[in-house]
């Protein structure tokens, strides 16, 4: 079997119409939301200082810095994705993967179930910690107001720790630079 060194003119030209008619039938402008790093503070679990540094149409990089059960202090990075699930310009949900780094002493909470010997206690763990976490979240950004409001959640697994999962939720406000 041999296979033509050049390609017809006209055979380019029908490849080209037929990806054409088959691909997205309504060509329309997209909206340009102009993207800008994001400053403020964050609540709860963990608490602290928070920044949201965008690139390309619908990601972002999260990063947080402060005190938190997980190790103090703490920094964590998300990589997350926006989607539009409720198609409103208002809100703005987001989702991904991210890294908890604790340099400092934390609280390593426990539970035993044995026999006559249920108990629950805390420790301290004064060791560097790694962490695995999922973040999903809804941001609110009014029109012609430079803030973002924002509540997340998810679960935080420990690297360091046989079997440690614990779920992070914060609310939080940025503001746009």
């Amino acid at each position: 079997m041999t296979i033509p060194s050049k390609v017809p003119l006209a055979g380019s030209i029908v490849v080209l119409l037929a990806a054409l008619l088959l691909g997205n039938s309504k060509l329309q402008a997209q909206p340009f939301h102009q993207r800008v790093v994001s400053v403020g503070g964050v609540f709860g679990d963990p608490s602290g200082v928070t920044m949201r540094i965008p690139f390309g149409i619908s990601r972002a990089f999260d990063i947080g810095f402060g005190p938190d059960y997980f190790g103090s202090p703490r920094l964590q990075v998300d990589y997350i994705w926006e989607f539009h699930a409720f198609k409103s310009n208002l809100f703005t949900e987001y989702w991904g993967p991210g890294l908890a780094i604790a340099f400092a002493k934390g609280i390593n909470a426990f539970y035993t179930n044995e026999p006559r010997k249920e108990s629950f206690g805390a420790s301290e763990d004064n060791s560097f910690q790694v962490g695995g976490r999922a973040i999903f979240g809804v941001s609110i950004t009014p029109k012609a107001f430079p803030f973002e409001f924002f509540v997340e959640t998810g679960p935080l697994l420990p690297v360091s720790r046989v079997f440690d999962l614990d779920f992070d939720g914060a609310i939080g406000v940025r503001y746009k630079l």
